[in-house]
């Protein structure tokens, strides 16, 4: 479907630009090719309220024209994501029988009734409780420092080359991603 919108007042590279953006965002967080004509609208009109405080001193106009296209994009897209519900949260149905001694079912209800923000959060805090637990003492040693310093501050605080400070870094990553995080 080709889109016939129009737009007055804009020069030969905002047009395209528009057009090609709001094609690029069909099929992105549940935009579809019915929605490309009120994308195209809503970068338009986003544009043309912000062309007035274009200053040509800073940048160029078409510069300016892709910077607020694409801050647009990404605040329609974090709009978007916010709307939708993360169906990997629950893994089992509101509509399964529950019985008094699953343990499984009460932990739904649980997740249920909180936010899954926090929820997240928490078992992430876990499984990095977890994992942290696992590495050996100089392991731990180094990330707890890392949390507050650089890697030169760690290692003038533990004495030790840097060289081995990224060694024990690596095996560190290695391990996380065994736990099915990084890489």
């Amino acid at each position: 479907m080709v889109s016939q919108n129009s737009y007055i007042g804009f020069d030969r590279y905002a047009d395209p630009l528009i057009r090609h953006k709001a094609r690029q965002l069909v099929g992105k967080e549940g935009f579809t090719e019915d929605d490309r004509a009120d994308l195209e609208q809503e970068l338009a009109l986003d544009l043309l309220q912000r062309l007035p405080r274009f200053d040509p001193n800073k940048a160029k106009v078409t510069t300016f024209m892709t910077r607020v296209v694409e801050h647009r994009i990404s605040t329609l897209l974090a709009a978007r994501r916010a709307q939708c519900r993360d169906w990997r949260l629950n893994q089992r149905s509101l509509n399964a029988p529950v019985d008094d001694s699953d343990t499984a079912a009460e932990d739904l209800i649980n997740r249920v009734a909180d936010d899954s923000d926090s929820v997240r959060a928490m078992e992430n805090r876990l499984d990095m409780e977890r994992l942290l637990a696992s590495l050996p003492d100089e392991h731990r040693q180094l990330c707890e420092q890392l949390k507050e310093h650089t890697m030169a501050e760690s290692a003038r605080i533990l004495g030790l080359p840097r060289s081995t400070l990224y060694g024990r870094l690596n095996l560190i990553r290695e391990c996380f991603a065994g736990g099915g995080y990084g890489r």
